[in-house]
């Protein structure tokens, strides 16, 4: 009986060992490198890292460009330093979709100014809403060379377009005419106002 017993315990152990051994799970290998996620992730960040630095250099370029224009008026000088802002923060989707917008209507913006009687580019140009700056009578003169035959002589009537944002380059360009000119006088066109022109 005793034997049997015995027999009896070391079948129970061995039975027991078994099905201890068939019922834990083998370790897994621990994890080395990052995981497919944790790959697609980080591919995910530095693709999107590459898309804001292109937006950043094409917002730097816009913002490169609006700085050639002159007489911004207060609220595009706001949209300026807002794009300038948000290069400053890193944005490149924002700093480009404020300063693209701002850069195609410096390029557009203009105004058509009806001559009065007793007009001049000289009165025209000194205007606040025009350019604030007499010596500035060349930019339009230019911009309404095919309407203006001589830069002294202007009609009641005449519409004139101006551009209300010009280049610095062209103001810097219209001002130096202006001031080496000579007199206003009604008669033949000024040489110097046909060098101006074919600039």
């Amino acid at each position: 009986m005793k034997t049997l017993s015995l027999k009896h315990l070391a079948v129970v152990l061995l039975s027991f060992g078994i099905a201890a051994g068939c019922a834990s799970t083998p370790k897994e290998p621990e994890q080395t490198g990052p995981t497919q996620a944790e790959m697609d992730a980080q591919r995910a960040a530095e693709q999107a890292a590459k898309e804001n630095q292109a937006m950043l250099e094409k917002a730097q370029a816009l913002m490169d460009e609006i700085n050639q224009y002159a007489h911004l008026n207060a609220d595009q000088m706001s949209r300026k330093d807002e794009g300038a802002q948000a290069i400053a923060d890193q944005d490149g989707q924002k700093a480009y979709d404020i300063l693209s917008a701002l850069l195609s209507e410096l390029k557009s913006a203009s105004m058509i100014y009806n001559v009065m009687r007793g007009d001049n580019l000289w009165d025209i140009a000194g205007k606040s809403d025009v350019y604030g700056n007499p010596y500035e009578w060349p930019l339009i003169y230019k911009n309404n060379s095919d309407k203006i035959k001589d830069a002294d002589l202007i009609y009641p009537g005449q519409q004139l377009d101006v551009k209300s944002n010009p280049l610095k380059s062209d103001v810097d360009s219209a001002i130096q005419h202006a001031k080496n000119r000579g007199a206003w006088s009604v008669g033949p066109v000024e040489q110097s106002d046909q060098d101006y022109l074919a600039q």
